[in-house]
């Protein structure tokens, strides 16, 4: 399983293409993307539409990601140190990216050395985020149930994923 490093202590979980139509629409030019998730509303709006979803509070090191879906599990209850539940994602290019969250200082350093691209059928999901070790692995499980339309979103923004 491939792995990356959690830069500025996170990761970010998005789908490219809606996050390059929302910054287009809204206006909000440069390859700095980091500063309206920080200095403004637009992080939270990106948030809460299923765009783009915060891993934060994470230990310097490298990561491993993970799809399973409904009843799925890659991680067992006792191998599961933090977990965050009611987020919401929207996949439309059958693909979930994620990346250390420094990238997104500047998007154009986003490539396939840093970052992690898992497939993914087009839809509306709920997720959870289960955070733990496995075969003495870091890794983060996005747990993704399939809904016919645009799930509430109550995911916690706060929720920091210091483990092992």
């Amino acid at each position: 399983m491939k792995k990356i490093f959690s830069e500025l202590k996170g990761f970010v979980i998005y789908n490219p293409e809606l996050l390059t139509k929302y910054l287009q629409d809204h206006h909000l030019p440069g390859t700095n993307i980091l500063k309206y998730f920080v200095e403004n509303d637009h992080g939270d709006e990106i948030t809460k539409s299923g765009i783009a979803i915060p891993v934060i509070g994470v230990e310097d090191g490298y990561y491993s990601f993970c799809i399973s879906k409904n009843d799925e599990r890659a991680l067992n209850h006792d191998e599961v140190a933090v977990q965050s539940e009611d987020w919401v994602f929207e996949v439309t290019n059958n693909e979930v990216k994620i990346v250390g969250i420094g990238y997104l200082k500047d998007i154009t350093s986003i490539n396939e050395e840093n970052s992690i691209t898992l497939s993914l059928e087009n839809g509306w999901f709920s997720m959870k985020i289960y955070a733990g070790m496995k075969n003495g692995e870091r890794l983060f499980e996005l747990n993704m149930k399939g809904q016919d339309t645009k799930p509430v979103f109550n995911g916690d923004l706060t929720t920091e994923y210091y483990y092992g």
